[in-house]
């Protein structure tokens, strides 16, 4: 019995102190198992009215790891990913004024992307809102680079 006090005093020192890193994140938001990334870099300005901002995230992998990463995206459960190319209108919509040049995204030549429209009223196309709630990934396959954002305006 006295290793209860103990075991939940640990619990709380744990919990309090460990935070997980960009790479989690990203992870849990994509429902992937993500291998350690090479390189990890981060910016994030949400912090604005309501929390609007641009998360911003790009993950680099081994070309071994890598390999893992096309693969689980590829063949992921929720048929969210897309292989590249766009079509012409979607990549006008995020790569010309849209999130991902804001977050300085190039298009790939090859890989895979993600989209997820996370605003509370879907009336009409997304195209033609005034305010954007959404998440991108793209999965560059030549570069072995996992990049992610959150744009909220």
């Amino acid at each position: 019995m006295k290793a209860l006090p103990i075991l939940l005093v640990l619990l709380m020192l744990w919990s309090a102190i460990w935070r997980p890193g960009p790479g989690d994140y990203v992870a849990r938001e994509l429902e992937l198992e993500l291998p350690s990334a090479q390189t990890t870099d981060t910016y994030d300005d949400h912090g604005g009215f309501h929390g609007d901002g641009l998360l911003h995230t790009e993950l680099t992998f081994s070309p071994e790891d890598g390999a893992r990463v096309e693969e689980a995206v590829s063949h992921h459960p929720s048929g969210r990913w897309n292989p590249f190319p766009m079509d012409d209108k979607m990549e006008s919509f995020l790569y010309r004024g849209g999130a991902a040049e804001l977050a300085g995204w190039t298009v790939p030549e090859r890989g895979w992307w993600y989209l997820l429209d996370r605003q509370e009223d879907r009336e009409g196309s997304m195209f033609q809102r005034s305010s954007f709630n959404y998440t991108l990934a793209v999965y560059d396959s030549a570069a072995a680079t996992l990049s992610y954002l959150e744009f909220d305006t």
